[in-house]
């Protein structure tokens, strides 16, 4: 067994063994009574995640060339389902769902248009999330009493991510990816090797770049949208806190110092799979640290992992649907291009 895979199930475990604790700590009479204060609005509660995956697959679009027309809004909905299924059993962070993406869409599209539409969805998606946690700090540090250093530590922070998304952009909008390599064959190690990489750096970046060129304010609505996906999970968990504890929920103010918090450590635990008890004790945590009853955060984790479950189900089965209906149709081949640069 590699050690790549006893690491899944190991953290699978302990994910299980840390989920099971929390329940058994609380007691089902409770989380029962919990879910009780809920009741049938749970169901338009997930359904009211359709919002923001609307809002990403909407984004997405916008990661295409104008007048691209050879897959329709539809069939990118599905397909952000069936990635956002797939990155949910594998500890790749976003990687698993991405390469899904684009075998999926290089059914419908050259391989190299394919890859570069998910890679810059993917650079707009994490620039959105990252400016979206920025502003939610900022607003923390307005609300609570941080220690200097901590601001110092929180704004470094920020501020080298900040450069390394800057930097991907570049690197995108640039081709200097494929640059770096062609230096590199210069030397004798690996030189075949490098060379052909190069060869296929140099469309794929061809695209991204020509993108980046034509469409830079198309970028901009991406983001945008993004942004506006993320936001709208402050929404979503004030109005289940409302259902859960009545005139007892935490206001607006304080809903959006949680939401920025459990965004921001859910991204820590992406090697746990499916976030396996990591997603349930998050919230559990940040509730009970506001006070509120053990039974409420640990259901509130719970409803959204019912949440969670029901749309990667969907996933599972758009991933199906799509692999049967345009998996086996001929890929399309990319078209040689006279712009591009030789190889030295």
């Amino acid at each position: 067994m590699r050690i790549s895979h006893l690491s899944v199930y190991v953290f699978f475990l302990i994910g299980l063994v840390l989920l099971g604790a929390m329940i058994r700590q609380v007691g089902i009479a409770d989380i029962l009574t919990a879910f009780g204060a809920v009741g049938l609005w749970m169901v338009p509660w997930i359904w009211l995640e359709i919002i923001p995956i609307l809002l990403h697959t909407a984004g997405w679009t916008f990661c295409f060339p104008r007048r691209h027309g050879a897959v329709q809004f539809w069939q990118l909905f599905l397909l952000r389902l069936a990635g956002s299924a797939i990155n949910q059993v594998t500890p790749t962070a976003a990687i698993g769902g991405d390469v899904v993406k684009v075998v999926l869409l290089a059914s419908r599209l050259p391989r190299e248009q394919a890859t570069a539409a998910v890679v810059i969805d993917r650079t707009s998606f994490t620039v959105a999330q990252m400016f979206f946690l920025t502003l939610g700090v900022v607003y923390l540090t307005g609300r609570l009493p941080l220690s200097p250093e901590l601001q110092l530590g929180l704004g470094i922070t920020f501020g080298l991510i900040s450069l390394g998304l800057i930097g991907f952009i570049a690197l995108q909008r640039y081709g200097l990816l494929s640059k770096s390599v062609r230096l590199l064959s210069g030397c004798n190690i690996g030189r075949s090797s490098l060379h052909r990489l190069c060869q296929h750096l140099v469309p794929f970046e061809t695209h991204m770049a020509a993108y980046y060129i034509a469409h830079p304010w198309r970028f901009g609505l991406s983001l945008f949208l993004h942004l506006t996906a993320f936001a709208f999970r402050i929404i979503q968990n004030f109005l289940l806190f409302c259902l859960l504890l009545g005139a007892s929920a935490p206001g607006f103010a304080d809903t959006i110092l949680i939401t920025v918090a459990i965004e921001a450590l859910d991204q820590m635990f992406f090697f746990v799979p499916g976030k396996l008890g990591t997603l349930e004790s998050i919230r559990f945590t940040i509730l009970s640290a506001l006070g509120i009853a053990q039974m409420y955060g640990l259901a509130f984790g719970l409803i959204a992992r019912l949440e969670s479950l029901f749309w990667d189900c969907l996933g599972f089965l758009a991933y199906v649907w799509y692999t049967r209906t345009w998996g086996s149709r001929q890929r399309i081949q990319p078209v040689a291009s006279s712009s591009t640069p030789p190889l030295s």
